[in-house]
């Protein structure tokens, strides 16, 4: 899945952790995992001004290459048309699908959701028509972050608009580049390890809490295999987390600059 509105390896240094690829359902009904709740309390916030979102994994369903053509066709029209009309509701701030490199083979993309609410959030997933044929499952996560993302994807629509003005259609992947995620599964070392990088210069574009005690951050680098190196004095210090080849909006280097209204 490459997804324009806008995939993992374990590190020597970094150990990779897997998660269980969530069961089958019917095949043209939702599917969603709920995160369990973290054990421990989470690690304080750096930054106030943290808004919640949701974060969805997108991974391979039942009905995932079994699909007719035409019937699978039709699902991803439906998926990319369902996130352009999220996206113009306020309802998606980020999306993207994972490359070629990613620790667990079934990942396909993510959502991140502009809600906290578990329940909002699943029912603003549950319109995706890949889902609903069966072609992805769901698993939803709890994040917290102060990068822009509402504004990031305000810049990102107002692209395409300038684009269908000038009467120009973009070629697949025209405004997308590759990006490194980063999830660590011990978020106070994450914190004290990448915060100081939260800048254009220290190449953390966006450093969230997940799950409360866990860290998602987005790297400016092209793929996981350049994170290893250009990151590899905090990779050392992070403990147990992967690395993920990633595709999204070229706009997205922008985030340590916005603000969010």
């Amino acid at each position: 899945m490459r997804v324009l509105l806008l995939a993992s390896i374990p590190l020597a240094a970094c150990a990779s952790t897997t998660p269980a690829a969530p069961a089958a359902s019917a095949p043209h009904a939702p599917q969603t995992t709920t995160a369990s709740a973290a054990p421990t309390a989470p690690p304080a916030r750096a930054d106030a001004a943290e808004a919640g979102y949701t974060l969805v994994l997108l991974r391979s369903g039942p009905k995932s290459g079994t699909l007719p053509a035409e019937e699978n066709g039709h699902a991803f029209e439906g998926h990319f048309a369902n996130m352009g009309r999220m996206a113009r509701e306020g309802q998606l701030v980020l999306a993207g699908p994972y490359g070629d490199f990613r620790h667990a083979s079934d990942l396909r993309g993510i959502f991140v959701l502009a809600t906290g609410d578990r329940a909002r959030a699943e029912a603003w997933a549950g319109t995706d028509p890949t889902t609903q044929a069966g072609v992805f499952v769901q698993e939803f996560h709890d994040l917290a972050t102060a990068a822009a993302l509402r504004r990031s994807m305000a810049e990102n629509l107002a692209w395409n608009d300038r684009q269908a003005a000038a009467g120009h259609t973009p070629a697949p992947g025209e405004n997308g580049r590759g990006y490194a995620l980063l999830t660590a599964e011990e978020g106070a070392r994450a914190w004290r390890e990448l915060a100081p990088l939260c800048n254009a210069e220290g190449g953390v574009l966006l450093l969230a809490h997940l799950d409360g005690t866990r860290a998602l951050a987005l790297l400016d680098v092209e793929n996981a295999a350049e994170a290893r190196e250009r990151f590899a004095p905090q990779l050392e210090n992070l403990g147990a987390c992967t690395l993920d080849d990633w595709f999204g909006s070229k706009l997205l280097a922008r985030l340590p600059e916005l603000r969010d209204p």
